[in-house]
């Protein structure tokens, strides 16, 4: 599930709200981040070494360490929540589609809506 512009157009079809998207996007580039990163495993995500490794390797990355850093943590917030989601899934996280995620993402904007409506009232 590369992140080109059909992934990113049937993101925005969701018409989730704009930070929804958002985080979908980042959470869809993440995932295909690890998969770029795989070092064949059975569809688990790569370890921090085999994430540290690849990051290391990324021109934008490699003379930045306060980025490389950086990088890293967000990497490790989007796989909590993918294996998370994987887990609901009964799932590999690598396994995870695009689909998935949208649909993970709908769900938790409806829950929230509801339970805001449910406080409301």
């Amino acid at each position: 599930m590369a992140v080109d512009p059909d992934v990113v157009a049937k993101i925005d079809a969701t018409l989730l709200p704009q930070l929804d998207r958002h985080h979908l996007r980042l959470l869809a580039h993440c995932l295909d981040s690890f998969r770029a990163m795989d070092s064949g495993t059975d569809g688990g995500l790569p370890d921090a070494a085999s994430r540290r490794r690849w990051c290391e390797q990324q021109p934008l990355v490699i003379d930045d360490p306060t980025f490389l850093r950086s990088l890293l943590l967000q990497l490790e917030g989007a796989g909590q929540q993918l294996s998370n989601l994987a887990g609901e899934l009964n799932k590999p996280p690598l396994d995870l589609t695009i689909d998935d995620l949208i649909t993970a993402a709908v769900a938790r904007c409806h829950h929230q809506l509801h339970s805001e409506s449910i406080d409301d009232a």
